[in-house]
């Protein structure tokens, strides 16, 4: 499924997706795009969105905002603004497969 141009706000958004694309999208989500398999999100905005992208494999995500925190991605590349909290706490995550860049330093939480 791909998304034009669109604003949406809903708590656990896109959770057990496969091939969910976003494109020139604004986001406001607790908790919103985890679990989701092939993820695509071209020049979006995630507002107030906490624990993003938890366990989401094959993320291709460029954002344009501020992420309030990412957790336990799979693998992909993740570009943000900036993050303010990078959570890994899950032994059965790489952390090396998520290739994470920021304008600005995120805290980590390895």
């Amino acid at each position: 499924m791909t998304v034009y141009d669109s604003t949406i706000n809903g708590e656990y958004l896109g959770w057990n997706t496969k091939n969910l694309t976003l494109i020139n999208c604004t986001i406001e989500s607790d908790q919103g795009l985890c679990y989701v398999d092939h993820l695509v999100m071209k020049n979006c905005k995630l507002l107030e969105t906490d624990l993003a992208f938890e366990y989401c494999s094959d993320i291709d995500a460029e954002i344009t905002s501020s992420i309030v925190s990412v957790k336990n991605p799979i693998n992909g590349k993740i570009s943000a603004e900036s993050i303010g909290e990078i959570i890994f706490d899950d032994d059965d995550i790489d952390a090396s497969k998520t290739e994470i860049k920021c304008d600005t330093e995120a805290s980590a939480n390895v």
